[in-house]
């Protein structure tokens, strides 16, 4: 970012391309080629195994581009001491070679996340830590006519003297991410924000009712209708679990587990939809293997009929 552009002015040039993202991103009916593959049904299955997801290495977040012409993904260490984002493009009918993205070839990338209009990739990295608590920050590229410009980190009031991660947002504009900064809930905690008159000012913590105990890796659905996250809502749980709450005019309801199908005993995380909104996609891993699962999204729909209080 430019010293000299105050972050008034920084905030304000997002919120305009936002709202080209909200004029421009109301997705028409487009057809995706998922790597050839065949479309799960309620039974989540792995993602393109031998071409995304492979033995000898751990996949993570991805995104699609709105056309779904791209695929940006997170390949991890075991450790998840170093993380970089791959990508492929559908050219001439067929998909290209996973190769690491150009913005990602230093430093610790990851969590990929397209603006509405695809002329934004947000991400997660740590090319401008400054402490043991700021160890990432949220960052942008603006699409090129031949490629990506140089990152550019997202200002106040979202990005802090503490850990930023995971940016996720919705049609109307509304960004959600986590952050360990001071005056949360629990360890982290998610966030979101408004834009106000075209602006972005002020910062909410989402509440209680989803940062209770570990709370992270925000999926907002297109319409702000239902918040799908990683949790462990037991002060001694050993492994995360995919929940999903509902907005009821501005009131989150109380969190329900997605259940066995989805969740397991292995750490599940990191959701993500498809620009269609036909598949909801997650990581699975359990400590030997880290794949990227996908589902039909029609799963959401029978949580839909449970009161707030009621799990499956």
């Amino acid at each position: 970012m430019n010293k000299n552009q105050t972050p008034m002015k920084t905030i304000l040039t997002i919120a305009l391309v936002i709202f080209s993202n909200i004029i421009y991103g109301q997705t028409s009916k487009i057809s995706i080629d998922y790597f050839g593959q065949t479309p799960p049904d309620t039974v989540p299955i792995i993602f393109a195994p031998g071409i995304i997801c492979l033995d000898n290495r751990f996949e993570a977040r991805g995104a699609f581009s709105p056309d779904g012409k791209s695929f940006y993904f997170t390949i991890t260490n075991e450790d998840f001491t170093s993380q970089k984002i791959f990508f492929c493009e559908y050219l001439n009918n067929r998909w290209t070679k996973p190769d690491t993205a150009s913005f990602s070839k230093t430093f610790n990338n990851h969590e990929p996340f397209f603006s509405f209009d695809g002329q934004k990739l947000f991400f997660t990295s740590d090319r401008d830590k400054q402490t043991k608590e700021n160890t990432r920050d949220l960052f942008f590229v603006n699409k090129l006519r031949n490629g990506w410009s140089e990152p550019v980190k997202l200002d106040t009031p979202i990005n802090s003297g503490y850990k930023e991660n995971f940016f996720s947002q919705s049609r109307s504009g509304t960004i959600y991410f986590v952050s360990n900064r001071p005056g949360g809930y629990g360890v982290v905690d998610i966030y979101f924000i408004k834009l106000d008159n075209g602006k972005y000012v002020k910062l909410y913590n989402i509440g209680n009712t989803i940062n209770f105990g570990y709370a992270a890796d925000p999926c907002i659905a297109p319409d702000d209708s239902y918040l799908i996250f990683s949790s462990a809502r037991k002060v001694d749980a050993d492994n995360l679990d995919l929940y999903i709450s509902f907005n009821e005019k501005g009131i989150w309801s109380e969190p329900v587990n997605m259940g066995n199908l989805i969740n397991t005993k292995a750490n599940e995380y990191s959701p993500f939809l498809s620009p269609d909104g036909k598949y909801l996609f997650f990581v699975r891993h359990d400590g030997k293997k880290g794949d990227i699962y996908w589902v039909n999204a029609s799963i959401i729909d029978k949580y839909k009929r449970f009161k707030p209080s009621t799990h499956p």
